[in-house]
């Protein structure tokens, strides 16, 4: 049986172990408990299938992730067509350039798509929390927007020229965040293999 355990964070037996992340804007930690104390009323079991409303939960979180990967390459898109408008090369902006053109052509289709998917999770995870179809449009959001916020970050990066591998620039915290977003709530790899063994 599965159940969530609120416990004070000083307790007696609750290891919190500070983990070393890519991603510096967040922190994250190894939990372990041994031998904790925690009065009854601490323990909150789930109603009905605890194992789907755990999987609930964590559907939730990969849209979460899924969310914030959306906002990561949105704002690498933004980011990049403006520069490229001031941005001169030879006499004029690199953004007149055919090769640059297509390059955000193709940042433009990675986020679009990733929009739609995590748009159709957001709106599943809300209507219809713990159906199966819930899961795939998590899985599809999740798997195809973590893994688009990596190129679209390392396409902004080739973009922007030397000033986007500075400390200056800044992209590097995006890529750092894609990076960890990548990760997070299962690998863009695991949820396709969870969305593949639907067809066994």
């Amino acid at each position: 049986m599965l159940a969530i355990v609120g416990v004070e964070p000083d307790a007696a037996g609750l290891g919190v172990e500070v983990q070393p992340v890519l991603d510096a804007t967040r922190r994250l930690a190894l939990v372990t408990a041994d031998g904790v104390e925690v009065p009854e009323a601490s323990v909150h079991q789930f109603a009905g299938d605890s194992e789907a409303a755990v999987q609930g939960l964590l559907d939730r979180a990969a849209v979460a992730v899924a969310c914030d990967s959306l906002g990561v390459s949105e704002a690498m898109l933004d980011a990049t067509v403006a520069y490229a408008k001031v941005r001169e090369q030879f006499g004029h902006p690199i953004g007149s350039f055919q090769a640059v053109q297509h390059a955000c052509a193709d940042m433009l289709v990675r986020v679009s798509v990733a929009r739609e998917l995590v748009d159709a999770a957001v709106r599943a995870v809300a209507a219809a929390p713990g159906h199966p179809e819930t899961a795939v449009a998590a899985s599809m959001a999740k798997a195809y927007a973590s893994a688009a916020a990596v190129d679209v970050v390392g396409k902004a990066m080739q973009l922007h020229g030397g000033i986007g591998y500075t400390w200056e620039g800044g992209i590097h915290a995006y890529l750092k965040r894609a990076a960890l977003n990548r990760s997070l709530s299962g690998s863009p790899a695991a949820h396709r293999r969870r969305l593949a063994a639907r067809y066994r």
